[in-house]
């Protein structure tokens, strides 16, 4: 079964994509850039009425690129603590989505390192910072051999699903990473990407009028499920 993770900015877009079937809620602010650090109590509100499958948070404490100065890296690593602490005792688990790199389009490994640490056994996604990465099959082995459980891709495009990339992704990571993929995924084409590349989740939006829209998360599940 393909699991579905919807993006959403608050607790409100939690429950409806909880309502439509989601399995996993990724969970941030101004979408409009690519999303950024929620507010912790918006957070702590979305564990309330999340899925079974939980809650990903992604830590980015600005707009623009993924190279982070070492101050931004160690607030990345502040607030993975405190939302940690946020997620203690929560009826689903918590985990997080990070993006760190060079500037010559490679993982910033000693963060990436560090992140993990700060995370313990918490899920870490590598953010779709990886689509810029150069060699995305050597950035692929870095996250593996880091301990990073999924990294969030559309196999290169800065929009679109590519999934004969993805496909080899997929392949390549095997059952040591999972390849979480997006990429301008609706109801009308989610069921075609999964069967040319494989994967075993997907990550979209499923915006409407007011946010996230219910009968939208119904039919990509339904599109995926049958």
């Amino acid at each position: 079964m393909t699991i579905v993770e919807i993006c959403v900015e608050d607790a409100v877009g939690v429950r409806r994509a909880r309502d439509g079937g989601a399995d996993r809620i990724e969970i941030c602010t101004d979408l409009s850039c690519g999303g950024l650090t929620p507010a912790f109590d918006e957070v702590a509100s979305a564990l309330e009425v999340a899925p079974e499958g939980g809650v990903q948070v992604l830590v980015r404490p600005r707009p623009g690129n993924f190279v982070h100065s070492r101050e931004e890296v160690t607030r990345i690593a502040s607030d993975i603590v405190t939302l940690s602490a946020i997620g203690r005792g929560a009826p689903v688990r918590l985990g997080f989505v990070v993006g760190v790199l060079n500037a010559d389009d490679t993982i910033n490994v000693d963060a990436a390192a560090r992140l993990r640490d700060v995370a313990e056994d918490a899920p870490l996604t590598f953010h779709r910072g990886f689509d810029q990465v150069r060699d995305q099959d050597r950035g692929l082995d870095v996250l593996m051999e880091l301990g990073y459980d999924r990294v969030l891709t559309t196999g290169g495009d800065p929009a679109v699903a590519q999934p004969g990339v993805l496909a080899r992704l997929v392949e390549r990571g095997g059952e040591d990473i999972i390849i979480l993929v997006s990429g301008g995924l609706r109801a009308h084409n989610v069921a075609e990407v999964v069967a040319a590349s494989g994967a075993s989740e997907v990550h979209m939006r499923a915006p409407g009028v007011c946010g996230t829209d219910r009968a939208e998360v119904e039919r990509i599940v339904s599109a995926l499920r049958g």
